[in-house]
């Protein structure tokens, strides 16, 4: 047995998106002004108190990551985000959808990956794989990492189709890599 080549992991960090850090520096200010107000800065101490505020803006921030460590072997594909694992069966696994939109928040245009299962209802849609930001007009912005393309690379190397292959190739064409290979021609 080649153990060597067991499993393929992508770190889909860059599409982690911090939605809980600005809430968590806010509580983080409140939490120094009422340290300082009631003067438990003096009996703690000020590194003690600092690191307080300090630990408040992860506690807040840490669960609401958007984005996944993804692992692949023989059997499916395993989600790892913010300690918790989710396994499915390539057999599971019907596609990966690719919607593009705006954010709500900021109106940047962006895409939001999603894996299509068998086994939820209702259309099939599973977990959202990551949210990335593109350029107007939602075309590449030249700044698509490498794990973008690793990741599509994976999917299609265990027939998994993409919503939009077209979008997979332009990001690997991007990094030097070869299109997604095509299924065979439609005969008559």
């Amino acid at each position: 047995m080649d153990t060597t080549n067991r499993f393929r992991a992508v770190r889909l960090g860059f599409l982690w998106r911090f939605s809980g850090v600005g809430p968590g520096c806010l509580l983080g200010l409140v939490v120094a002004v009422v340290l300082g107000a009631s003067g438990a800065v003096d009996r703690l101490g000020v590194g003690f108190s600092l690191l307080i505020v300090a630990a408040v803006v992860p506690v807040v921030a840490l669960p609401a990551p958007r984005s996944f460590w993804v692992r692949a072997d023989g059997d499916g594909l395993t989600l790892s985000r913010a300690l918790l694992r989710r396994r499915y069966r390539w057999q599971d696994i019907t596609g990966l959808d690719m919607a593009f939109g705006e954010d709500p928040d900021s109106d940047a245009a962006r895409l939001t990956m999603r894996l299509r299962l068998t086994t939820t209802p209702s259309g099939g849609r599973g977990p959202v794989v990551g949210v990335l930001g593109l350029g107007p007009g939602h075309q590449l912005r030249g700044t698509e990492p490498r794990q973008l393309a690793d990741l599509f690379t994976l999917l299609a190397a265990h027939g998994v189709p993409l919503a939009d292959s077209g979008f997979a190739d332009r990001v690997l064409a991007a990094h030097g890599l070869p299109p997604l290979a095509q299924g065979p021609a439609p005969t008559d």
